[in-house]
């Protein structure tokens, strides 16, 4: 538990003085310049003065707490989504787990097979869900840490159009395809 305190401590905290951050090696820099060097996994990094999250930051904000990664990443639909799938199949991995080891238990006081056939049921289904909480999990963190990649890229396609003339300006072209 203090362990966990310690790592939502640095994930949350805030850098330096209000409107700097202190890298630690000389001055201040301003809060709204482009990080070169991530010091913090908390601290989300600006681009074209746009706000970035961290997507190491939000890999192991999923790596706590399943969905955590995708609310920091602003996708709350996808965070309660995710979350919930991954903490009720954990929950249905414990429920399993403490009906194997019940059926387990009553098989070694009654030696009745009904008993050892439920126990077998309940591990076999409990190795199961083993696996599809792993990977989902798994697939929680990854997409945590992809979407934190690509926070910007519709914005940027968005200015990229602008640039270069909009979708008003488009080029209209044909095709031949030939089937042989």
């Amino acid at each position: 538990m203090p362990l966990l305190l310690v790592v939502l401590a640095l994930l949350t905290a805030e850098g330096g003085p209000e409107g700097t951050e202190d890298s630690g090696r000389g001055a201040p820099q301003p809060r709204d310049s482009v990080r070169t060097s991530p010091d913090t996994l908390d601290a989300a990094y600006t681009f074209g003065g746009q706000w970035q999250p961290n997507p190491t930051g939000a890999l192991l904000r999923s790596a706590v707490l399943p969905g955590w990664g995708q609310f920091y990443n602003r996708e709350p639909l996808k965070g309660l989504a995710l979350g919930s799938v991954e903490l009720g199949l954990l929950a249905w991995l414990v429920a399993e787990h403490a009906m194997a080891e019940e059926a387990r238990d009553d098989f070694r006081r009654t030696g009745d097979p009904f008993y050892e056939d439920s126990y077998e049921r309940h591990s076999a289904r409990r190795l199961d869900l083993i696996w599809y909480t792993s990977a989902a999990w798994l697939y929680g963190m990854l997409d945590a840490y992809v979407d934190a990649h690509l926070y910007g890229f519709s914005r940027e396609n968005r200015d990229f159009e602008r640039e270069t003339g909009g979708p008003e300006s488009r080029v209209i072209g044909g095709m031949i395809y030939f089937r042989f």
